[in-house]
């Protein structure tokens, strides 16, 4: 487990055993895993005690080092970073940010499958602590022959001069008068990234804020959860987050996430009343505190309210005659019924959205349903006072045999796989899709592999949007953002998915006085992921040579069969189960070497695309 600052006191060490007490730091691959079990390889095979980095303006450049601790244990131990100097300008410390890294247990097994399981039977068998969370720079304790993660984040603002800056790190630890310095150099380039509102390829990170208010205890949506809230989605902004989540009904995904004990695990943000005459009323309070926040902080460019069809079809609503919680069934196979239910509540939303002045950003979001016809007609039926309809946005599989369906989403997400399957078919639909102003991007999921898990090595995020890039995919999808287990900075275990699968960023010990989200390894690594894609894609049609340069990049990132990176699967280990798929050592070795390269062609493409800017 994580090496944390110990409570109790140590016997008081002379000075001769202070100055024999030894320990090394050492810069690692930002792209591999290493657990503790990695300890002899980080000794053996991790030497370098300084790195280069590069990065364009306004940008951002990551590595990551490895704290060593030999035969005795390190109390206290913490950093420092220097200026970044060069020949024309400084880059200030307090653009370097010093992270330790969190170890937390997961299950190891199988994918989990929440239809089987309606009671939460945690699975059983083996878990396993990994590196995780990007948790702080307070300083800790390193128990002997272990090691400590630590993550480096350098931001380049804007009016960087383009030049090669210089910085260095030490670490020390308080029982040692050893101190250890390592050396890194960035290179910034004369090309300026644009702001993430302004990304050519963004992300949606479905989110629970709902799962927010029930890990601090507060109540959703007072004050205290806003302020928290605020910070949260700042860093889903910075990260290329542009469209936010809502729920219109309660249990929108049937439940599947934790609920924080209550009955309700992700409630709707309006609630639905029966009034005595029989006639449907709504509560917006909840959705518009929601939303405005998210408009106050420049997110919510897309308001995603799910959804016309929650699993089971089953809406629940407040009974004012009978004084309670009651529900009602609408398939849509069940046209008249369904209408009859719907039709109110659109007609009062829509009129709600066009007095808030937020009609255009709002979307009826859909996750992987069927029979989709009768709730798309309705839609298209009920205009707002401008004769305009809803947008409609869905995760939605089966765009080859269904066209006619997919045709109509102005937003859609194909998951992985089934990309694979017909990817001809998906790439032809992109750009037909981006002649008619629709966007189309890709998602990964349970039994997707390589993908994003906590068991995942970080490249594999890295590639996910790579792959997406290849594809010429608009943005990237990923469930969820923030749907937390009960303890998660413990253990990132659920009872139906994936470990790590429910949430990307992790929250503050709940006894912090500052509560704020963070990063994951493999969040920024999906982050690293969308600003080199945004690069290419901001480089495209600058020239022939260079459009040659970029389509060559994006035909050597293979993916396109489920095989192209050697993978195991365990089978499962519950009933319930599906089988896991993980990268095997040499599918882990490869992609590695894969991506190395691929980094290293977009850092040659952005010098060739310089030297054009300066033609």
């Amino acid at each position: 487990m994580i090496n944390q600052l110990k409570d109790s006191k140590k016997d008081i060490l002379n000075e001769d055993n202070i100055s024999k007490i030894q320990f090394d730091a050492v810069f690692v691959d930002s792209f591999d895993q290493y657990q503790q079990k990695d300890y002899d390889r980080i000794l053996n095979t991790e030497k370098e005690k300084s790195i280069k980095l590069w990065a364009w303006k306004n940008d951002k450049a990551n590595a990551e080092f490895a704290i060593i601790c030999y035969d005795n244990d390190l109390d206290i131990v913490s950093f420092a970073i220097s200026d970044l100097t060069s020949k024309t300008g400084i880059i200030p410390s307090d653009n370097v940010k010093l992270s330790f890294i969190k170890e937390v247990k997961a299950y190891t097994g199988h994918a989990g499958w929440y239809a089987n399981n309606p009671k939460n039977f945690m699975p059983k068998g083996n878990r396993e602590y990994y590196p995780e969370v990007i948790y702080s720079d307070a300083p800790i304790s390193i128990c002997k022959n272990s090691f400590n993660l630590v993550w480096l984040e350098v931001s380049i603002p804007k009016n960087t001069n383009p030049d090669i800056y210089c910085g260095n790190i030490t670490v020390k630890a308080q029982n040692t008068d050893k101190v250890v310095e390592l050396n890194f150099s960035l290179e910034v380039m004369d090309i300026v990234m644009p702001d993430t509102q302004d990304y050519l390829f963004d992300v949606e990170y479905w989110s629970h804020p709902y799962n927010v208010a029930y890990y601090y205890n507060v109540k959703p949506f007072s004050d205290e959860h806003l302020e928290i809230l605020k910070q949260h989605m700042c860093l889903y902004k910075s990260l290329g987050g542009h469209a936010i989540t809502a729920s219109i009904v309660e249990e929108a995904w049937g439940g599947q996430t934790y609920g924080g004990g209550n009955k309700i695990h992700y409630p709707s943000m309006i609630k639905w009343v029966k009034n005595l005459d029989g006639n449907w009323v709504f509560d917006y309070t909840d959705f518009d505190k929601w939303v405005q926040m998210n408009i106050d902080l420049g997110v919510a460019d897309k308001i995603i309210c799910y959804s016309m069809m929650p699993w089971n079809n089953l809406i629940k609503y407040y009974d004012k005659h009978k004084q309670k919680m009651l529900k009602i069934k609408a398939k849509p196979a069940r046209k008249a019924k369904y209408n009859e239910l719907w039709q109110p509540f659109l007609t009062d939303f829509i009129s709600h959205l066009d007095e808030k002045g937020w009609f255009d950003r709002a979307y009826i979001g859909f996750d992987e349903r069927h029979n989709m016809d009768t709730a798309l007609d309705l839609i298209y039926n009920i205009k707002n006072k401008d004769g305009k309809v809803l947008k409609i946005s869905a995760s939605f599989n089966d765009f080859k045999n269904n066209a006619a369906i997919f045709d109509r989403l102005d937003y859609a997400s194909v998951g992985l796989q089934q990309i694979r399957n017909n990817l001809l078919d998906f790439k032809s639909q992109v750009e037909l899709r981006k002649s008619k102003n629709q966007q189309t991007t890709m998602y990964t999921a349970t039994e997707h592999v390589p993908n994003s898990f906590t068991k995942s090595i970080p490249v594999e995020s890295y590639w996910s949007i790579m792959f997406a890039g290849s594809l010429n995919a608009t943005g990237f999808l990923r469930w969820a953002y923030d749907a937390w287990v009960e303890n998660p900075l413990e253990e990132s275990t659920h009872w139906s998915f994936p470990a790590g699968d429910c949430f990307l960023v992790y929250p503050s010990s709940k006894e912090d006085m500052v509560r704020e989200s963070k990063l994951t390894l493999r969040l920024a690594k999906l982050d690293e992921g969308v600003r080199d894609v945004n690069k290419l894609y901001l480089m495209q049609n600058a020239g022939e040579e260079l459009d040659k340069k970029i389509e060559n990049l994006f035909a050597q990132i293979k993916g396109d069969k489920e095989n192209s990176y050697e993978f195991y699967t365990i089978s499962k280990t519950n009933f319930w189960g599906r089988k896991a798929k993980w990268l095997t050592e040499n599918g882990k070795t490869e992609m590695l070497k894969d991506m190395k390269k691929i980094k290293e062609n977009i850092y040659d493409i952005s010098k060739y695309y310089i030297d054009y800017l300066n033609k």
